[in-house]
């Protein structure tokens, strides 16, 4: 079987990914550089014919097949470094806590 969906912008091997408690489509993901969150109920939209060839993704690294920004990263957090461990609170719906070298960061998204 063929993967649903297979995301190429990361760089460095995942180090812990968690999927949110209560909504079934976002999940957390974190590598040694960051913490991303996803919802993977975005699907990608088509190219117009006026959109001259453009896709909808930016950047791009056509010899290590990564640097695309899928339209389904809603959210990238980078000051931690070496990131080891995500997690979603329990109680504060979109509240995410990693744990890293620098120390331990909780935040909230400002567009969950």
């Amino acid at each position: 079987p063929s993967p649903l969906a297979r995301f190429t912008a990361h760089r460095n091997p995942i180090t812990s990914l968690e999927w949110h408690p209560t909504d079934e489509s976002m999940i957390a993901v974190s590598d040694e550089a960051g913490t991303y969150i996803y919802d993977l109920s975005i699907e990608e939209d088509e190219p117009s014919e006026n959109a001259g060839g453009v896709s909808g993704t930016t950047g791009g690294d056509e010899e290590g097949g990564g640097g695309e920004i899928p339209p389904q990263l809603l959210f990238v957090h980078c000051g931690s470094e070496s990131v080891k461990e995500v997690h979603w609170h329990p109680q504060v719906a979109s509240m995410v806590m990693t744990t890293a070298l620098t120390g331990f960061s909780l935040f909230i998204p400002s567009n969950l």
